[in-house]
């Protein structure tokens, strides 16, 4: 009878435990694909990515953690908390599989050590203590940052922070209980012992703890840890650490694409323009909210956020994601009623614009990808911006007055600045420049077509810089062409504004002329210029080898067909360089301009405090060279302006355009425009060239 009723309460145990295995499994599940359907209802996006890419992103942004060591010591205790779940994995495992069989002893390292590899048990506890250690200390590195230090870009008081820190502390005390218990139940020698277990071995003995009470505590200690892995895994996907099961799914589902290309739009086959509402969005844009830790890396980075501008990168993923969470519900409701595309576009309650994302913020983005090289996860902020800008210049023809009246000048004048084209080519004069029109008359081609930009052939500061670079290629025996006259605005403003029928316009134009003179290669001293011949004409049809000028005068030195006259380095005295963010961030190239600058002077290069993939954008970009700045602290310029003369450098080097416009201004409002000179690379290289 007894062993009826022993053998009853066994079975009895399996089956709690099974209901509580497969309950929070399939919580857990449905949660997770009730949110991937409701992603999907987002638009189509297609990933051509290929599997060896997948699996290397992966790898490297999951496993081995890069970007999260973008901040070291952050990264540091982030990973001691992720791989201390990967170490856990099969310690919780086993208790998994011991609830199974009603035998709580089973225990997979033991297993592998007795029948596959001598050893693996004790190196596997000593792996498993030292873990359970460095996660509670990556846990009270974390608390104190979000509640004792009150890092800035973390919210507060955060409770699901609370409860996800609490739980895996729990969890780690549970097993520093159950471990030690099965030593001392068991009869286990202490020889393989890791320092921290043979502690707590010889604790619990000292307060007199005997086998059969260890039998207890170790039950305790079990129950304890599966309830909370069971709680842990109904939680975290309905929560903001649902990061763990999204963030690897979107590294895999990387687009693949250039980091400094916008997605194209078939204008004439897309049903929607931009993204207004939640259903408008991509599912990768979904994806991307979904993976948001709202760690905050984004806003610290954002030179909108940090100049007070109502901008905020982390809120633009959280709006997605509780757009998706509270309002996908409704439009799986509204098509299945049979309700068309066009009268879900009249919902106004499914709008993300205004309802959770203020248009002033969308207005207020220079597009510098700083928020997308700072997130951890791989979210790309700046997608979901230019789809809501989209929407509001193609469907609703809103946008800023300024930033109408530079669109108005691209569309009737081919240059944002609104000036005759007939008067492109008077920057050259007196330098003997020929177009690609005169090369072809005489039957010959040059070895490079120089793309001039808008502000080398508008903006008179920037006619300095094309007639100084001009000046190295006739130095350095280089034989180029411009095209003067038919030399459009390449879109890159009308295209990061919003207005993507323009953009199109514009570069099919320029395409259709590249090609009639058969051009392969092109130089170009405007970074803006640069990413968009290199990495988004592609998408149109425009393939050509681009390089901007301080990658190909580096190459030139490199060769010797420009050399430096010794004499003249001390010209300049310091020179500091700010980095533009359409080279830096958005193409990689951060040492060939420098490379430049240290040989043009005797003295040191001086960077300051933001440089390189953290350099601080000089406010220019996205549009925002053609409109006022949305209300804030301070300008976005004169900040960086700030840190550039903070180096006490006598040479702000830059090389861009706009942003030699913008760190000029910003000297002038400092006050130092007498005291520190601003000059392209192109320009300092020229005055030292033999």
């Amino acid at each position: 009878m007894w062993e009826f009723v022993c053998a009853g309460m066994e079975i009895l145990k399996i089956v709690i435990f099974a209901i509580l295995f497969f309950c929070a499994h399939g919580l857990a599940l449905s949660a997770v694909f009730r949110y991937w359907k409701y992603a999907h209802l987002g638009t189509v996006m297609e990933i051509h990515t290929s599997l060896w890419d997948k699996i290397k992103n992966v790898v490297v942004n999951v496993f081995f953690q890069k970007k999260l060591f973008n901040r070291p010591v952050r990264g540091l205790f982030h990973v001691f908390i992720f791989f201390g779940f990967i170490v856990y994995a099969l310690h919780t495992l086993s208790q998994f599989m011991g609830g199974f069989f009603a035998n709580y002893d089973f225990y997979i390292p033991a297993l592998i050590d007795k029948y596959l590899f001598r050893g693996f048990l004790y190196f596997y506890d000593y792996l498993l203590d030292l873990f359970t250690f460095l996660v509670l200390c990556g846990l009270v590195f974390f608390a104190l940052r979000r509640w004792v230090f009150l890092a800035p870009e973390l919210d507060r008081p955060s409770g699901q922070s609370a409860i996800v820190l609490i739980m895996i502390a729990l969890l780690m005390v549970a097993t520093l209980l159950s471990e030690p218990s099965r030593v001392i139940k068991d009869g286990l020698s202490f020889e393989h012992l890791s320092p921290l277990r043979s502690f707590l071995v010889r604790l619990l003995q000292n307060w007199g703890i005997s086998p059969q009470e260890a039998q207890s505590t170790y039950l305790i200690g079990w129950w304890s840890h599966v309830l909370l892995v069971f709680g842990f895994m109904v939680y975290v996907p309905r929560s903001k650490h649902a990061h763990l099961i999204w963030a690897p799914v979107n590294f895999w589902f990387h687009k693949g694409t250039p980091k400094g290309a916008l997605s194209l739009m078939d204008l004439e086959k897309a049903s929607v323009y931009g993204a207004s509402q939640v259903q408008d969005f991509t599912w990768k844009d979904h994806l991307n909210g979904l993976s948001c830790i709202e760690c905050g890396r984004c806003t610290l980075e954002c030179p909108a956020n940090r100049t007070g501008k109502v901008l905020d990168p982390k809120a633009i993923m959280m709006d997605l994601k509780h757009a998706l969470m509270e309002k996908m519900p409704r439009v799986e409701e509204l098509r299945r009623q049979g309700k068309s595309e066009e009268e879900l576009a009249q919902d106004t309650t499914l709008r993300v614009i205004d309802n959770y994302t203020p248009t002033e913020a969308l207005w207020a983005c220079t597009t510098c990808y700083a928020c997308v090289e700072a997130c951890p996860v791989g979210n790309n902020q700046v997608d979901a911006i230019i789809a809501m800008r989209r929407a509001l210049v193609l469907n609703e023809g809103s946008l800023p007055t300024d930033l109408q009246g530079a669109l108005t000048n691209m569309e009737n004048q081919s240059n944002p600045w609104g000036v005759g084209s007939h008067k492109r080519e008077e920057w050259a004069e007196g330098l003997a420049v020929k177009t690609m029109a005169q090369w072809q008359s005489e039957g010959q081609s040059p070895e490079i077509l120089y793309w001039v930009g808008c502000a080398g052939a508008f903006d008179e500061r920037s006619k300095k810089i094309a007639r100084s670079f001009v000046k190295l290629l006739q130095k350095a025996g280089i034989s180029f062409g411009i095209l003067g006259v038919e030399e459009n605005c390449t879109g890159d403003s009308a295209r990061r504004a919003g207005n993507e029928y323009l953009f199109q316009t514009l570069a099919s134009a320029n395409i259709e002329t590249l090609n009639r003179y058969g051009v392969r290669k092109i130089v170009t001293t405007c970074p803006h210029c640069y990413n968009t011949l290199k990495n988004e004409y592609p998408q149109l049809g425009g393939k050509y080898e681009v390089e901007h000028h301080t990658v190909f005068l580096d190459r030139l030195l490199k060769e010797k067909k420009l050399k430096i006259d010794e004499a003249k380095k001390s010209l300049f005295g310091y020179i500091t360089y700010h980095d533009s963010c359409y080279l830096g961030r958005y193409n990689d190239h951060y040492e060939e301009p420098r490379r430049i600058l240290k040989q043009v002077t005797q003295f040191r290069l001086l960077e300051p405090i933001d440089h390189k993939r953290r350099g601080l954008c000089c406010g220019a970009g996205g549009a925002q060279m053609w409109k006022e700045e949305e209300k804030g602290r301070e300008r976005v310029n004169y900040k960086r302006t700030e840190q550039l003369l903070l180096t006490e450098a006598k040479t702000i080097a830059s090389a861009c355009p706009f942003c030699m416009t913008m760190i000029s201004d910003g000297v002038k409002a400092h006050g130092h425009e007498e005291k520190v000179e601003t000059l392209d690379v192109a320009e300092i290289l020229e005055k030292v060239v033999i």
